[in-house]
């Protein structure tokens, strides 16, 4: 059902050029009008009281840790994108990062949800354009409809999650902005409760502390391979070593390749540089893709998008993101300067 939703509003969106338009608009400018509504808010009475200005703090800082856990999220589970691997014709230009969950959504969801603790009308707006923002991202071809269920739902539990920051929030804005409102008194009660602003800001130090940290783990089982690759490296051997059997990316891809080294040729459509210094280059050939892997240790000048490349490397096949690579990539040739394709599905070493 999620794929059928994603495809039905993609196929009635690119039929004609006035409703890609449209998708493209609807994809992005809501989340624009929803930020406007928070300055307003914050502007404008009632709603400028340090008290309610705190809950849209609140909802700031709860939508910068729900991109935060999606960052992390990322790196611990990979859902394809609806374009990679659906019948739709993507509208906006997107990278090949997990599609679960959509931080668009995420934001939208953290500052709706403080807008209903804040000024109530306003938020009433906030959650029409945050449904119009879910058709335009489905609509787009960027994602399915659960991911933005789930980035609404995961923005408005962290909003609700750091509440309890809201009393020293506001004393804090009050001495900021003196003269606009009153303050949350504080609390006379159980020891939990008097404390539920420390206990709170632990729980979102932690949260964002674990946040940005899984983002730095990376995947080390390419060094052997590396290692091993860079031994069968021969300096006189020309462009291409003799030995790498040339490949068809469609092979490799599907999984049938019984080749540990491999040559192959195709077309740049995507150049991400990643956190940890790595380049990943999707190559595509014949409806099939494999993404080259440029790591540090083994430093190569990426190509450009729209290139037809060489590529040679070690083939691995990425359990988290469930895609083949070229890990780590050796080398590579602008053009088409590889041998012959055998019939075969190519061989180890």
């Amino acid at each position: 059902m999620d794929s059928r939703a994603a495809e039905a509003l993609n196929h009635w969106f690119a039929v004609n050029a006035v409703r890609a338009d449209l998708g493209r608009t609807i994809a992005l400018a809501p989340l624009v009008l929803i930020a406007g509504l928070v300055v307003a808010a914050w502007m404008r009475p009632p709603s400028n009281e340090p008290d309610r200005r705190a809950a849209l703090a609140i909802g700031i800082l709860a939508a910068l840790g729900a991109l935060l856990l999606n960052l992390a999220l990322g790196h611990l589970y990979y859902r394809a994108r609806p374009f990679l691997v659906l019948d739709v014709h993507p509208l906006l230009p997107q990278a090949v990062d997990s599609s679960l969950f959509s931080d668009h959504l995420a934001v939208a969801g953290a500052v709706a949800a403080a807008l209903v603790v804040a000024r109530r009308p306003l938020a009433w707006i906030a959650l029409g354009l945050t449904a119009i923002l879910a058709i335009g991202r489905v609509g787009a071809g960027v994602q399915y409809p659960s991911d933005c269920l789930v980035g609404a739902a995961v923005g408005a539990i962290g909003f609700v999650v750091l509440l309890p920051l809201r009393g020293a929030t506001s004393r804090v804005l009050a001495v900021a902005f003196p003269g606009v409102g009153a303050v949350e008194p504080k609390p006379r009660h159980a020891f939990a409760h008097r404390h539920r602003r420390v206990i709170s800001g632990a729980v979102a130090l932690a949260f964002f502390a674990v946040g940005y940290g899984i983002r730095a783990i990376q995947d080390h089982g390419w060094k052997a391979a590396a290692l091993r690759a860079e031994a069968e490296l021969r300096p006189e051997s020309g462009p291409i070593a003799p030995e790498y059997a040339t490949v068809s990316v469609e092979t490799i891809a599907s999984g049938r390749s019984r080749a540990t080294y491999a040559t192959v040729v195709g077309n740049v459509t995507q150049v991400t540089h990643e956190l940890d210094g790595d380049y990943h280059i999707r190559v595509e050939g014949k409806g099939a893709f494999l993404v080259a892997e440029i790591q540090p240790e083994f430093p190569l000048a990426p190509p450009h998008i729209g290139q037809e490349i060489t590529a040679w490397g070690v083939v691995r096949h990425d359990g988290l993101h469930n895609w083949w690579e070229l890990h780590p990539l050796i080398g590579w040739r602008p053009g088409n300067v590889a041998g012959p394709q055998g019939s075969g599905t190519g061989s180890s070493d």
